[in-house]
């Protein structure tokens, strides 16, 4: 059971697997009441969703806990939820080595959970679990002790999601959508008519395949090479009430997701030109970062360089910087501006790197926060395997404050 320890190809060119290091959450639930035969549908979508996800350099986000069954079912009845399903898949991808998840975005398995989820384990899951746990891929993630709260949960998930896929559901799932929108990270919810567990909510799943089909745009957008043709692929996703094959479903789901735009690295730096220091820091973003970061499956955003669609520099930058997936701040040069981004980003929870030329002086509080230093003389080749290291080193370190 091994993970791909570098990043694949290595150059500006190079092509990445189309998941590459993106988790995709998995949620949703059944009503008791759903026919069985349709909860099974819903389980082989997850099963062979899974296995896609892996096999194309992507990871999971589910929880963890019971295995609930309607009441006085048979043991071999469907679970009205599918963490398991998807975890059982995923054992089985590791098995077969069909993962090529990049080590530098940290494990990709991760599991939100609760002390009391964790003493809910069913008997007959406890090996599975126990078998990912000594895989060394699996990421748990548990809220404060003594809590079970679902919303601290779904927060914990989506924190780790980079796109959250939806099968029935109730309340939860409803959360977990708006949790995402939130951050303009991808939702897709499938039309599957399964209900909720705890019967609430305002629809879950179905109501939000409606609604996604109405507002694609809303609710996701695609790399620019499938520009206009999120509606058609919402409308290849249809379940027809359980009448399409599971297997099917999920492998067009699964080139749904691979089909997502990218999400987006924001860049902080020195832009002056007439600052003695712009041409190492040129050259440092040109000749290092943009190919990691292009090899790390992620777009670039640099203020002043890149297209903007924004009327206002101010409105580019923050409103840029909050909703990407990683910020790489360089404060060579000692800018204010680049020290309030910097503030900025992690305040908001994002991924940040931090970079300095060799020998940047940095202000009291920013010594606390790990900063790679590059060195403006080293070969191309040598900076660009020093940034890497750093990067595997930090991406996942949690944020400076965290929900409970």
């Amino acid at each position: 059971m091994t993970t791909s320890t570098s990043i694949s190809g290595t150059g500006a060119g190079a092509s990445v697997a189309p998941l590459f290091g993106r988790r995709v959450q998995i949620s949703g639930s059944a009503n008791p009441k759903t026919d069985p035969a349709l909860i099974f549908c819903a389980h082989e979508i997850v099963r062979n969703l899974v296995k896609a996800i892996l096999a194309a350099g992507g990871g999971i986000v589910v929880g963890l806990g019971r295995e609930p069954r309607a009441e006085g079912a048979a043991p071999d009845a469907p679970s009205l939820t599918f963490d398991w399903t998807a975890l059982e898949a995923a054992a089985e991808s590791l098995k077969l080595g069909h993962v090529t998840w990049p080590a530098k975005f940290g494990l990709p398995i991760v599991v939100a959970t609760s002390e009391k989820a964790e003493s809910e384990i069913p008997d007959n899951r406890r090996t599975l679990y126990e078998t990912l746990l000594r895989s060394g891929l699996l990421h748990v993630e548990s809220i404060m002790p003594g809590s079970r709260a679902a919303t601290f949960l779904r927060q914990r998930q989506a924190a780790f999601g980079d796109a959250l896929v939806i099968l029935g559901g109730g309340t939860g799932v409803e959360h977990s959508a708006n949790l995402y929108l939130q951050r303009r990270k991808p939702v897709v919810p499938l039309d599957l008519p399964l209900g909720a567990s705890r019967e609430d909510g305002t629809g879950g799943g179905v109501r939000l395949a409606k609604e996604a089909r109405s507002e694609p745009a809303r609710f996701f957008h695609f790399d620019p090479s499938f520009a206009n043709m999120e509606s058609a692929a919402l409308a290849d996703i249809a379940t027809r009430a359980g009448g399409a094959a599971p297997g099917e479903i999920a492998q067009r789901l699964a080139d749904l997701l691979c089909k997502l735009a990218r999400p987006n690295a924001f860049f902080v730096r020195l832009v002056n030109p007439a600052h003695p220091k712009f041409a190492a820091v040129e050259s440092f973003f040109r000749d290092v970062v943009d190919p990691v970061v292009q090899e790390a499956g992620l777009t670039r955003i640099e203020i002043g360089t890149d297209k903007s669609d924004y009327a206002f520099v101010n409105v580019a930058i923050f409103e840029s910087l909050h909703f990407s997936s990683l910020a790489v701040v360089d404060v060579t040069g000692e800018r204010p501006n680049c020290f309030i981004e910097l503030g900025y980003a992690l305040g908001s929870a994002n991924r940040v790197l931090v970079t300095a030329e060799e020998g940047t002086p940095l202000p009291f509080d920013q010594t606390m926060i790990p900063c790679h230093f590059w060195k403006p003389g080293a070969p191309v080749d040598e900076r660009k395997k020093d940034l890497v290291e750093f990067w595997e080193k930090n991406i996942n370190r949690p944020p400076i404050v965290k929900s409970a």
